[in-house]
């Protein structure tokens, strides 16, 4: 009967970030790696503030997270969690990424997967300057090929990269409209320069969505 009951559930994916704007782009990016993950929704509280707490507050946020994801669990298949946290810091980006990881596991939650960008998302962006381009056309064109993980205030850096004369300055909500772009152009494996946040973020939905067939 509960097997039964749970095959009705539909199957969702949840997505924790710092704001609305990183959760909504981190979803269309996971669609974009593989479109045929479950709808993903934002849950608003609690932010996931891991990264360089004490282990009493990394647990207590930990838990608080653990039970919104049960809570859901009784309507929904929750296949896996999306825990956002930018470095804010240069590479390497696993020591945020693997104590995200490990903090949410051990409060009985499976298939979490850290999103820790180095040093925040908008380093993201330069990966895919044909998407940034289709944003805004008047913004400079990005041609930026190293490691964009190493960008120090990624965010302000890319505001004054694509800054011109006559074009409004990046902001955040921007972010979405470059990650539907990314989407709509189907270029998410098409990368210039590399980023290994986001890299580990691709190999983990790759993962738990392959192993979900």
């Amino acid at each position: 009967m509960k097997a039964k009951d749970s095959q009705k559930k539909p199957s969702v994916g949840l997505v924790f970030a710092e704001n609305k704007n990183d959760a909504d782009s981190l979803a269309v990016l996971a669609k974009a790696i593989r479109p045929g993950v479950p709808p993903i929704a934002h849950r608003r509280r609690p932010l996931v503030l891991i990264k360089d707490r004490k282990a009493a507050e990394v647990k207590k946020n930990a838990k608080v997270i653990a039970g919104i994801v049960k809570a859901e669990s009784v309507r929904a298949n929750v296949k896996f969690v999306i825990a956002h946290q930018d470095c804010d810091a240069v590479e390497p980006h696993e020591p945020v990424a693997d104590k995200i990881k490990a903090a949410i596991t051990s409060e009985g939650i499976e298939n979490v997967i850290p999103a820790a960008p180095a040093w925040e998302i908008e380093a993201w962006w330069y990966l895919w300057p044909d998407a940034v381009a289709g944003v805004n056309s008047k913004w400079r064109r990005l041609t930026r090929r190293a490691n964009h993980g190493l960008i120090i205030n990624a965010k302000e850096s890319l505001r004054r990269d694509l800054r011109n004369q006559g074009a409004a300055d990046y902001v955040e909500s921007d972010s979405i409209k470059i990650a539907n772009k990314v989407f709509e152009l189907g270029i998410v494996r098409r990368k210039t320069g590399s980023a290994p946040s986001f890299d580990s973020f691709q190999a983990e939905i790759e993962r738990i969505v392959a192993a979900d067939r």
